[in-house]
């Protein structure tokens, strides 16, 4: 199964404002798709999901709060790929990150080399430009209330991602 840990994050009207101003060719993630990827694990047997859990139970926080602020690209403003929603406050996700990254390299998952907290809002298929860029980048989209951490299941198919929670870890 094609696997990763996430938050999942509402879908705020300022997203959706966003990702109509958004102009070219791209596709918007679906409001039910929207989240933060702590770490990707990719293809997983099955039998793994107790020690991922209990991994990611080592870790765990109090819950927290997020504020969504500002955007961002991938690769970079030149050559834009992704167009992503930024974190006020990164180092609470860059530390719970971290820490998933070295509990799940125990079990044998490749260590990430870097992390940026972001919320994917749009895949880019060939040149956009953005309306309104500048409100955009200093725009609060919204405050999220963390409550838990989720493995989800990731099943590709031709109209998008289909993501199903396989384990709820509240915090």
């Amino acid at each position: 199964m094609r696997a990763f840990i996430a938050i999942d994050v509402p879908y705020f009207r300022s997203i959706e404002e966003l990702q109509r101003s958004i102009q070219g060719r791209f596709k918007a993630v679906e409001p039910e798709n929207v989240h933060f990827t702590l770490k990707f694990l990719g293809d997983i047997p099955e039998d793994m999901v107790e020690e991922i859990g209990a991994a990611v139970e080592e870790c765990k926080p109090e819950p927290f709060t997020i504020r969504l602020r500002g955007i961002g690209f991938f690769p970079n403003e030149n050559y834009i790929r992704v167009v992503w929603i930024g974190v006020e406050n990164p180092e609470v996700l860059e530390n719970l990150m971290r820490c998933i990254d070295t509990r799940l390299s125990r079990l044998g998952f490749k260590r990430e080399r870097s992390y940026v907290p972001h919320l994917t809002v749009a895949r880019v298929k060939g040149r956009i430009s953005i309306d309104s860029r500048e409100k955009f980048e200093s725009m609060c989209f919204g405050e999220v209330q963390v409550k838990e951490i989720k493995l989800k299941r990731s099943t590709l198919t031709e109209k998008g991602p289909i993501y199903d929670d396989v384990l709820v870890i509240p915090l």
